[in-house]
């Protein structure tokens, strides 16, 4: 009797979740536009210093800090990169990689940025 049958039927079945989420990787701006547009983001949920940030279609972003007044700036993709405006500054672009729901916004300094995108 073979057990080669079930043994791959187990293996398949154990690596799913994996297959289902894929490698994190980096994304083009169209799938940056797709993964933010209409959508909230929530960095350190849970924790003191959390955070949430909506963006929305319009280009219009909010930054919610924990305890902490809302905040209003501006989101675009520009080429293959998220960039955001605050206030009187100016723009500052980030790579972004994402991993299913969750999402990384990394700094031309290499500073990561985590999050998770949740429902409005």
């Amino acid at each position: 009797m073979s057990f080669y049958p079930y043994t791959l039927a187990i293996l398949s079945l154990l690596c799913w979740p994996a297959l289902a989420h894929g490698e994190e990787r980096e994304l083009s701006g169209d799938e940056i536009r797709q993964y933010l547009a209409d959508k909230k983001v929530v960095h350190r949920q849970g924790a003191a210093n959390g955070f949430e940030q909506t963006f929305h279609s319009s280009g219009t972003t909010h930054y919610q800090a924990q305890g902490r007044k809302a905040e209003q700036g501006k989101w675009s993709v520009q080429a293959d990169q998220y960039c955001s405006q605050w206030g009187p500054f100016g723009w500052s672009c980030y790579d972004i990689t994402a991993q299913g729901n969750f999402i990384t916004w990394i700094s031309k300094e290499g500073t990561l940025y985590k999050g998770r995108i949740v429902d409005q």
